[in-house]
């Protein structure tokens, strides 16, 4: 079956709508019954973040060169712990996913494997974050923030208690970044204000080149400046080291956009 330009390899729904895999000229896409690529994979290359945005949501890495934890909000395709699996396999990497057909979906057609780094939960993202602040145990030096659905911005993140606890749950000298579309104006704007009062020391935007999306970036308040001297050399040399380009995305940070 032919849909988004492509062969339809993989099609079940839930209760949040369908999940579908394409593959189109050597590359497989997941979609939530849209045109919208959720994630995407070169067969030919596996280990390549596919989708520019996913690669700008890992700016933060090149102010925390050495994270112990990451926390995921939203596994996709599973394009996110893969790499982070492979280039920190010491790092505890947490995955919090409320599909939970979503899991089986990235291991049979996205290639995420299952080890001892990676634990993935089934659960409500902003749910998960109020019980770390309840426990008082779980801070995280990375948390990557990237939930859609068919409709677009999960609702949960235009709270004010689910940037509150983004704020509090980031370590000292950590990074949260929030995948977001700036074609829904309301919801852009909404999760703009919120990051600044959220990270008011710390808060840019990251358009990607060519695309909707723009990565919220806040920075937890000891971080020195995107553009010192120690983050550009941090960021070079994950770039030497990973493909990623880590130098152009620094240099595209910004203040956050909208009013």
């Amino acid at each position: 079956m032919g849909k988004y330009g492509g062969r339809v390899i993989h099609c079940c729904h839930d209760s949040e709508g369908p999940i579908e895999v394409v593959e189109s000229h050597g590359v497989r896409s997941l979609h939530f019954g849209s045109s919208a690529r959720q994630s995407a994979m070169a067969l030919a290359n596996p280990d390549h973040i596919e989708l520019p945005y996913l690669r700008a949501m890992l700016v933060g890495l090149a102010f925390v060169p050495a994270p112990a934890r990451i926390l995921i909000l939203g596994l996709g395709g599973g394009s996110l712990p893969r790499f982070l699996l492979q280039h920190y396999p010491d790092t505890v990497i947490e995955v919090v996913e409320s599909r939970a057909a979503m899991v089986d979906v990235a291991r049979d057609y996205f290639g995420l494997s299952d080890c001892a780094g990676l634990n993935i939960r089934i659960a409500d993202g902003g749910e998960y974050l109020q019980q770390c602040l309840t426990e008082g145990q779980c801070r995280y030096d990375l948390i990557l923030v990237d939930v859609f659905d068919d409709q677009g911005l999960a609702p949960m993140v235009m709270r004010h208690d689910f940037f509150a606890a983004l704020a509090s749950l980031v370590n000292v000298g950590g990074v949260s970044a929030v995948n977001l579309w700036s074609g829904h104006e309301e919801s852009f704007r909404a999760v703009m204000r919120l990051l600044k009062l959220y990270f008011p020391n710390g808060a840019y935007s990251l358009p990607v080149m060519g695309r909707g999306n723009v990565v919220g970036i806040g920075l937890e308040a000891t971080l020195g400046p995107p553009r010192s001297k120690v983050c550009l050399g941090q960021a070079q040399s994950l770039e030497r080291r990973t493909g990623i380009e880590f130098s152009r995305l620094i240099q595209r940070l910004a203040p956050p956009l909208g009013r």
